[in-house]
């Protein structure tokens, strides 16, 4: 009986499409900082996704098991979505300034459906850069969440440095909540990975017999 081959569990190739997948999470946190408005990266998100599979079939031609990189593709939006919510949650746990801000302009969302954001000032009529997309007492999905109006106070946590958006207090454990779901997100995408760089079973090669004639005496 012949003997199978080990294969090994992580690979090499395994690796390196796992690493395409966490740098372009890293690079998708920039979605939560003040540097792109929070309406508008939905189009750099997508494309930065499509270039990471795209990266990722290039590293062997072709890719042995294009299935399985294309299930940790679909999922690594997790890691993306992890990245930007993990990092405004770190930031404004760790320096955030709880002040009560007032209203000074207020801007409708470019996308479907009503969404307003406020931009506002503190106690010193500082602006605080970046927005803040939601107003206390409002829910996902809601048809009837109540808005706020220029001159209304909020209180919320800033950034003193201005890397992130002002948030609500009450968002924080949301943002925590997204690095429990990146780091599951992580694993998912970890397995199918090593799944995608796992080689193709070689076919073996049966040598025939070969019959020898002799000469008949």
């Amino acid at each position: 009986m012949r003997r199978r081959a080990r294969r090994k569990w992580i690979n090499s190739l395994g690796l390196t499409y796992l690493a395409v997948f966490v740098v372009t999470g890293a690079f998708a946190a920039v979605a939560g900082t003040t540097s792109i408005r929070a309406d508008d990266v939905a189009v750099p998100g997508t494309v930065l996704w499509c270039v990471a599979l795209g990266v990722a079939g290039l590293m062997a031609l072709p890719p042995p098991r294009m299935v399985m990189l294309s299930v940790a593709w679909l999922i690594s939006p997790i890691l993306m979505f992890a990245a930007a919510g993990g990092l405004w949650s770190t930031v404004l746990t760790l320096r955030g300034e709880r002040v009560v801000a007032t209203v000074v302009d207020v801007r409708e969302g470019d996308v479907e459906g009503r969404h307003l954001y406020y931009t506002l000032a503190d106690q010193y009529d500082r602006r605080i850069p970046g927005e803040l997309g939601t107003w206390p007492g409002s829910s996902v999905g809601a048809s009837d969440n109540p808005e706020g109006a220029v001159g209304q106070r909020v209180v919320v946590l800033r950034d003193p440095k201005g890397l992130v958006d002002p948030r609500l207090p009450e968002e924080i454990a949301t943002g925590q909540g997204a690095l429990i779901l990146g780091a599951g997100g992580l694993l998912l995408v970890a397995v199918f990975c090593m799944l995608a760089g796992r080689p193709l079973p070689t076919t073996p090669v049966h040598e025939h017999p070969t019959t020898t004639w002799s000469a008949q005496p």
